[in-house]
């Protein structure tokens, strides 16, 4: 182990992960892995995002963070997508006073244009679930009802895309999915622009070193030069 990483284990420190929408806990897994390896103690808890409201989800996300949280002497947040909206939703409901740093990947913070353009569309409730069309860029739209995190949070967007939609619907830059300008939230420590991709930015060697440089700093890390 290296010595990073030996610094990271002794503190004693947890990282709680959120996945997004219509996934799992199983995508995070090599982000997991990634932070495993840097010393942290990893819960990358599962949930089901198909659910009809924000509350609904936090009755099982909620639960699930406090048996994460015990016997951690800080705990901080990494999350994709979705994920930071539900991070922004449970410190609003929970008072958390473990809680120390966090990083969103990809959050559609200020809503998602695509899901302004789905809207209504049955299929998408089939598939995604009701929440999913609550996730625009609306005033009344879950991203604008939501208070900011009142811990320390940075943000590392994506500006690569493989959804031939995006462009349609997207404004440049964006990662497939979010707009780079939707991920930005008032009241962040830091925004990080990265070569990826919606759907893979969690699995990158690269954004899992960014994540331990803001969860020690507060601060990403502008010097490195692996992508």
């Amino acid at each position: 182990m290296s010595a990073e990483a030996r610094g990271a284990a002794e503190t004693g420190d947890t990282i709680v992960l959120l996945h997004g929408l219509g996934r799992s806990a199983r995508n995070m897994l090599i982000l997991e892995w990634r932070l495993r390896a840097k010393g942290y103690a990893v819960c990358n808890v599962d949930y089901d995002t198909r659910v009809g409201d924000i509350d609904e989800l936090l009755m099982d996300v909620g639960p699930a963070v406090e048996d994460c949280i015990k016997g951690g002497k800080s705990v901080h947040f990494v999350t994709h997508s979705l994920g930071g909206l539900v991070l922004r939703a449970l410190l609003e409901a929970e008072a958390l006073p473990e809680a120390g740093r966090a990083v969103m990947l990809a959050p559609p913070n200020r809503g998602s244009e695509i899901a302004d353009r789905l809207r209504g569309w049955g299929i998408t409730n089939t598939v995604l679930g009701p929440l999913a069309g609550q996730l625009g860029t609306r005033e009344t739209d879950l991203p604008q009802r939501l208070a900011a995190p009142r811990i320390p949070f940075g943000v590392i967007a994506g500006d690569r895309w493989v959804n031939p939609v995006g462009p349609l619907w997207l404004p440049a830059p964006h990662d497939g999915t979010v707009s780079v300008a939707s991920t930005k939230l008032a009241g962040m420590e830091d925004h990080l622009v990265v070569p990826h991709t919606h759907t893979f930015i969690m699995n990158s060697a690269h954004v899992a070193s960014q994540i331990d440089a803001f969860l020690r700093h507060g601060r990403f890390d502008r010097d490195r030069t692996d992508r």
